[in-house]
């Protein structure tokens, strides 16, 4: 497993015009944008490099949840703020990133998210921030690599213990924290 950050303010568009996008795309780019187009233009240029397959040539397909994949190559992305990551794995594999900053709500958002005894943990400790977003990241990591909704996060449970995750299931998958950039935090989540 391993994964690439690229920060999007340094990015050009290299592959992609706004008529070379399926459908699906499409939508999403009336929605979002440049920032898309750079996006799909990083992730075609990584996943050439990972199948052999021409960049433009590359073909993604959505899951239920609006989860792009390749046949050839499971990955994952992720962004947040000025930063894109993208995670590449032989099986199945979630990411994610959040720019740490103060956000309204996040004791109800907290709730939502974590189990019960992440929730008791979190509190205990005095509700800090930057724990927010390590179990939001990491609740978003797990459900992207199941496939599930982010609603669903609760049925993965974990606890954050002395800087790492530990999962509540033998059977789950590993979870890695890394620090994205000054300011970040990510997760990403794998069977090794």
């Amino acid at each position: 497993m391993h994964y690439l950050l690229y920060n999007m303010t340094e990015t050009k568009v290299q592959l992609l015009r706004p008529e070379e996008l399926d459908a699906t795309e499409q939508t999403a780019y009336a929605k979002r944008g440049e920032l898309f187009l750079k996006e799909r233009s990083i992730l075609r240029h990584e996943l050439a490099r990972h199948t052999g397959i021409p960049a433009a040539q590359v073909q993604l397909i959505y899951s239920a949840y609006g989860k792009p994949e390749c046949e050839q190559q499971p990955f994952n992305l992720s962004h947040s703020g000025d930063l894109l990551c993208i995670a590449f794995h032989h099986k199945s594999v979630g990411v994610d990133i959040e720019r740490i900053h103060p956000r309204r709500h996040m004791r109800e958002i907290a709730q939502r998210i974590m189990s019960a005894a992440q929730w008791e943990a979190w509190q205990a400790r005095g509700c800090k921030q930057y724990e927010f977003y390590v179990c939001w990241c990491a609740s978003e990591a797990l459900v992207k690599w199941c496939g599930k909704s982010v609603l669903r996060a609760r049925e993965i449970p974990f606890l954050y213990v002395d800087g790492r995750i530990e999962l509540c299931s033998p059977c789950a998958p590993v979870v890695d924290l890394f620090e994205a950039a000054p300011g970040y935090v990510g997760a990403v989540a794998y069977m090794p």
